[in-house]
């Protein structure tokens, strides 16, 4: 069980996604120098993927029990992380909150079947919508998860995730399990990819005037 106020899955995210990051995904310059008829393409691939995204997330904070030799346990649980890298980002923290986040598996859908009719330029655009869309969600519980460990007098870390510097990407299942994913439509194969597609898992820690790290 978390300790986070707003521990629990976390539904009517707005999301806003930005046409420029739009374009960068697609390895484009600013929304000035795209061609007219390209510029429509964006614009009307936008508004059908923010049509089809279903945001929502879950998240779980836990206290970290120890942080040693490149372990992090974690009060009440058997869930752990191995690796140097996250338990050097979480050494200063006293709590650190796992989140998982998605959009839901609609736009992933279209996109194949825009691909399936060879509309790739259509395809491109909505995959990256779908791309920035779930990075949106991500941030929007971060920013909103920032605000209560303020309150507490903590800073959040950088957020890291499996796979991942030496965080292995087998620890999907594990990190699934303990928020809860499956309760917004999360798992993951066994090559450990998520679905739907476009969702994110990852970990933050609360420092106590740590800031990121």
């Amino acid at each position: 069980m978390g300790i986070g106020v707003g521990d629990g899955v976390v539904r009517g995210i707005a999301v806003s996604v930005p046409r420029d990051a739009v374009l960068r995904r697609m390895g484009m310059g600013p929304s000035a120098a795209v061609p007219g008829r390209l510029a429509e393409l964006v614009v009307r691939g936008m508004e059908a993927g923010n049509r089809m995204a279903a945001p929502a997330a879950v998240r779980e904070t836990m206290q970290i029990g120890r942080c040693a030799g490149g372990v992090v346990t974690f009060a009440g649980s058997d869930f752990e992380i191995r690796s140097e890298d996250v338990a050097r980002v979480l050494s200063p923290c006293a709590r650190a909150t796992l989140i998982g986040a998605t959009i839901g598996g609609g736009i992933s859908a279209a996109v194949s079947g825009l691909m399936d009719s060879k509309a790739m330029t259509e395809a491109l655009i909505l995959d990256a919508y779908g791309s920035e869309a779930v990075e949106a969600v991500v941030e929007a519980v971060v920013d909103r998860l920032e605000k209560e460990a303020a309150g507490e007098g903590f800073e959040l870390t950088r957020r890291f995730s499996p796979g991942y510097g030496d965080w292995p990407l087998q620890a999907q299942h594990g990190a699934l399990k303990e928020m809860g994913a499956a309760r917004i439509g999360i798992s993951a194969n066994d090559r450990c990819i998520l679905a739907p597609e476009k969702s994110v898992t990852a970990v933050v820690g609360w420092a106590a005037g740590g800031g990121k790290r």
